[in-house]
């Protein structure tokens, strides 16, 4: 008589209890290891100084800057990157899910203590230990070069958000230098037709009306060009105002104190694109010793359990009982063409990630000198023209405008030290924002390191 549907679910529940609690067993160390994986993720945030938060609080541009580290959607796509690699090394390095293969025999087997009805089996398959922690350092590796990453992302932002708010400030100075120079011709085709009126000659008068034109002209584009700018502006911030101007007010950069150099060392010490690839060549270690490992077996162990029906001898000593069988399995690692194939990949890209690493080393450098190199040069014409050039652009604006006054000088005199004195005054400012400019690229390129 064949065993009641709720005799053989009690037999399957208990089989499920037992092996349960060797898996547990056999999971255990993995958990652990993994808790200690993720402890390690979070000291490295935990570490961190996050400079770029730092950077928010600097000067005009530093509110700007905050907003984008608030709502810039690249530096969201890259935070979502790295939580998912985060999250991921808690799967690594852990055993992988039991398989239960449930057998139901079509036509019973008979045996001596009775009909064989159907067999239960579950299985856990057990790669070679080491296995397991080099996964384990590829996920933890992979996660720090991604963090890395996010970081180095944010100081890209800023150095856009930086960029684009000094070229938007130069070109509401010159903006403003523009309107000031148009208030000044204005002024002076009252005076030239107050000349005509008396008998004077009209090219004088034409020759100011045409000046007038340009600068109005001037006027036109730098307005459409702020109005450009600052839409680019926007979609790094993250956000859409529909603002045509800023109205920044900012001054000229204080003169250094400290020594440039120091950034030059601190672009190599603290560049999150040089610890990202660090990083990768970390997990590419960790990807190399994996693969040394392909010529090593992996294991199985399960418990197999068959459930027999009553014989048909009723007397026939465990009629009925049910057999149970442990089963171990391993895997044989023959193939060693493909096995060497997969050392040779795994070292070559390791090798690749070291090829990279030392140029970006040397890009980072190149890129840190040729800014500091910029840097002195903005510096050098503001000193020239706060103390040399426009002292003396003035000087001649104020003598052409007195000449003509009293009749010494013609109008294109007083035109051209206008136009002389308006260019250089640009200028001017146009070296101010372009040393504010290589300070912040400066400061990204070193991980956020500020100089006063």
């Amino acid at each position: 008589m064949k065993k009641s549907i709720f005799t053989q679910y009690n037999k399957i529940k208990r089989t499920l209890y037992r092996w349960l609690i060797v898996y547990c067993v056999l999971l255990g160390g993995s958990i652990t290891v993994v808790y200690g994986t993720e402890l390690r993720v979070d000291d490295l945030l935990d570490q961190q100084t996050f400079h770029t938060e730092l950077l928010s609080r600097r000067e005009f541009v530093g509110p700007f800057v905050q907003q984008a580290l608030r709502y810039n959607p690249s530096l969201q796509a890259a935070d979502a990157q790295f939580q998912a690699a985060r999250a991921s090394i808690k799967s690594a390095g852990v055993l992988p899910n039991p398989k239960l293969q449930l057998s139901h025999f079509i036509e019973s087997i008979q045996t001596r203590t009775g009909p064989q009805e159907q067999a239960i089996m579950l299985q856990q398959a057990i790669p070679w230990p080491t296995k397991l922690s080099r996964k384990r350092d590829i996920a933890e590796a992979q996660a720090q070069a991604l963090w890395h990453a996010a970081i180095s992302e944010q100081f890209k932002v800023v150095d856009k958000v930086a960029k684009g708010v000094l070229d938007i400030a130069y070109l509401e100075k010159a903006l403003e230098i523009s309107q000031r120079h148009l208030s000044l011709l204005e002024q002076l085709v009252a005076v030239v037709k107050t000349r005509v009126e008396s008998g004077g000659g009209l090219s004088q008068l034409l020759h100011l009306q045409v000046e007038v034109a340009q600068v109005e002209d001037r006027l036109a584009w730098q307005t459409a060009e702020v109005a450009s700018q600052t839409s680019m502006l926007e979609a790094l911030l993250g956000k859409e105002e529909g603002r045509k101007r800023l109205n920044l007010s900012w001054q000229v950069p204080p003169p250094l104190r400290e020594d440039k150099s120091l950034w030059l060392r601190a672009s190599v010490e603290q560049s999150p694109q040089i610890k990202m690839l660090e990083a990768l060549e970390d997990s590419s270690d960790a990807r190399l010793r994996l693969a040394k490992l392909v010529n090593l077996p992996d294991f199985s162990v399960g418990i197999n359990r068959i459930s027999t029906g009553e014989a048909i001898n009723s007397d026939m000593p465990d009629s009925g009982k049910d057999p149970w069988a442990v089963v171990v399995g391993v895997s044989l690692p023959l193939w060693q063409g493909a096995n060497q194939a997969k050392i040779r990949e795994a070292n070559f890209s390791r090798q690749a990630v070291s090829a990279k690493l030392k140029a970006l080393e040397l890009s980072i450098k190149a890129k840190t000198r040729s800014r500091i190199i910029a840097l002195s040069d903005a510096e050098q014409r503001l000193s020239r023209y706060q103390s040399e050039i426009l002292p003396l652009a003035k000087q001649a604006r104020e003598i052409a405008e007195s000449s003509y006054l009293t009749g010494k000088a013609d109008i294109l005199s007083v035109i051209d030290s206008d136009r002389a004195l308006l260019n250089l005054q640009q200028k001017y400012w146009r070296a101010a924002a372009d040393a504010w400019i290589a300070r912040w690229q400066l400061t990204t390129l070193s991980g956020g390191l500020w100089l006063n």
